[in-house]
């Protein structure tokens, strides 16, 4: 009998029935409104075991559910069969996966469905062993590309899609973040207005400019840019953005705090709309500066070989002729005899060949050198050869003073590079003094080393030689002194200097243990010491056993530079 009929026949005052509760009749309403997606659409943890031939000996109620068919009746069916039964298309694919015969082993398939129905995808996982195999056979959500907006509602109704979805998810940040913090360059999705959605942190070591700062501030991109390739850039950007193809380019980038020029490849694809808005690009940076040394050096080294070969011709040439002059002034001197107008213009012309000729003869030297051979030298007899060839190439306007060691200062290093060094600190400390002023060549010996501060390379071991190139010209600005051994850093002109000359005199210092360090004033003048360990002349000896060392690791066929001689007791 029903509560209603017991209390009618009561004889108990009627009871008010409740007020009924609107928040439950609203959640039963909603749950009415959304439909529940279907219990085949979406298969959870299907498991088969087959015997050896891939029939069914158990299989759970999930996976005999989604097939349509009673747990009983598929005893002894092949798993395979029924699947194929599913969708024909599987059947090339499955009957693929099934030759493989791998321990472990699993394949994505995807059932296709009517065009309002979302896209169902499952993945058929199988463990094979002796007597058999176990499968696991469940839905899966669509790939990304096939993952559209509008089947998102349907594909995420089941508790098993949505953990599923959110274990992706988790699985891409992480990616993402390992990519992004191990990849050596700049990952970045940029705005059309040149500002950052994301860019990974590797930017601001790059630029010193903050992820925050280039997330918020659009015009930052054109401050870092180099001035000199910001007109280029546009105009690529430009054809990017009109035929929409992706833009592969070389440019360069200074730091905002340290001024470091760096040089960048960048990748970048332009997002258009339809209607051909520009959206934004996506692209990535990776800094090149090390290649581009390379490639600028090759080129360079390439040249100078030309234009060696050009030199040595016309100074052989040149040489020639200054022979005759010089034989020819003699000649006549001889003829003339007591006669002093003739004499005094003939011994003048005497005096000049001879030294056009001497002139020639340090050209040709400094062209037949290599470098990579080293040998052992005076340090103050290659000052004084080089102070010699510096007077011809200073300026009137400059003084040139020498100041030499009394003592030898033996060296074992590669004369051809320290001449190089040497020119470059010269031509700098030219340029320092635009007006006028002094250039001083000084060598010194040095039992215990004075404090060296912020010097690149490494402490040489003492007794150690030092070779100083002072100048009174306009000095160095103290912002910039710890960039200036950086390449392609340079307060000249683009085309005007290189920005290598004294980050290869760091590499040459670096390459004979040794160390370079500046001591500068802005408006007084800058003076660079070169410090070098003194021979002891054991080192042709270990260079020697290093060479024969490297000859056994490589096979007796290795081409090895011969040792050179030398002669110590003769040289020093």
């Amino acid at each position: 009998m029903s509560a209603s009929k017991n209390l009618a026949g009561s004889q108990a005052k009627p009871v008010p029935s409740p007020e009924p509760d609107l928040d439950l009749l609203r959640q039963d309403e909603d749950a009415l409104a959304v439909p529940s997606a279907e219990p085949a659409a979406w298969l959870e943890n299907g498991q088969a075991i087959l015997d050896s031939s891939g029939r069914i000996t158990e299989i759970n109620e999930s996976l005999g559910q989604w097939l349509d068919q009673a747990d009983g009746s598929l005893a002894g069916r092949s798993l395979w069969a029924l699947l194929e039964e599913t969708c024909l298309e599987w059947r090339e694919r499955l009957e693929s996966f099934r030759a493989e015969k791998e321990t472990f082993s699993s394949i994505e398939l995807k059932l296709p469905t009517e065009p309002a129905q979302p896209v169902r995808w499952f993945r058929l996982e199988v463990a094979n062993h002796v007597a058999g195999c176990f499968a696991r056979f469940h839905s899966i959500l669509p790939p990304l590309p096939e993952l559209e907006e509008g089947s998102w509602d349907q594909q995420l109704r089941n508790e098993f899609a949505r953990r599923e979805m959110f274990l992706r998810l988790l699985r891409a940040e992480a990616q993402l973040k390992s990519l992004t913090e191990r990849w050596p360059g700049v990952i970045f999705s940029q705005r059309a207005d040149f500002s950052f959605r994301f860019v990974s942190s590797q930017i601001e070591a790059l630029t010193g400019v903050s992820v925050a700062e280039w997330q918020g501030k659009p015009h930052l991109f054109w401050h870092v840019i180099h001035e000199s390739d910001t007109e280029e850039l546009r105009q690529q950007l430009q054809r990017a953005r009109q035929s929409g193809q992706t833009l592969t380019s070389t440019f360069r980038v200074r730091h905002a705090e340290t001024g470091r020029v760096a040089y960048v490849m960048e990748h970048r694809q332009p997002s258009v709309s339809r209607g051909g808005l520009l959206l934004g690009y996506e692209g990535v940076w990776l800094d090149v500066t090390r290649q581009t040394i390379a490639e600028n050096r090759l080129s360079s080294a390439a040249w100078k070989e030309t234009l060696s070969v050009l030199t040595m011709g016309l100074a052989h040439d040149f040489g020639n002729v200054m022979a005759g002059i010089h034989a020819l002034s003699e000649t006549f001197l001889d003829q003339a005899g007591d006669k002093a107008e003739l004499n005094e213009g003939l011994t003048l012309i005497k005096k000049n060949s001879r030294q056009a000729s001497q002139l020639v003869h340090r050209i040709i030297n400094l062209h037949q050198g290599r470098t990579g051979e080293s040998n052992y030298h005076n340090l103050n007899e290659i000052t004084a050869d080089l102070a010699d060839l510096v007077r011809k190439i200073i300026p009137r306007r400059l003084e040139l003073a020498i100041d030499l060691a009394t003592e030898a200062l033996p060296v074992y290093l590669d004369v051809v590079e320290l001449r190089q060094v040497v020119i470059n600190l010269v031509l700098n400390a030219i340029d320092a003094m635009p007006q006028t002023g002094c250039l001083v060549l000084r060598t010194s010996g040095f039992a215990t080393l004075p404090l060296l501060g912020n010097f690149q390379g490494v402490l040489p071991r003492v007794p150690a030689a030092c070779l100083s190139v002072q100048d009174n010209g306009c000095g160095i600005k103290l912002h910039q002194l710890p960039n200036i051994f950086d390449a392609f850093f340079t307060t000249k002109p683009t085309n005007k200097g290189s920005g290598l000359g004294l980050y290869n005199a760091r590499l040459f210092i670096e390459k004979h243990r040794g160390a370079i360090t500046v001591e500068t004033k802005e408006g007084s003048g800058s003076m660079f010491h070169l410090w070098l360990p003194q021979a002891d002349f054991t080192e042709a000896a270990a260079e020697g056993k290093q060479g024969e060392g490297e000859k056994e690791r490589k096979g007796p066929n290795c081409p090895l530079s011969p040792s050179l001689p030398f002669s110590p007791a003769k040289d020093f």
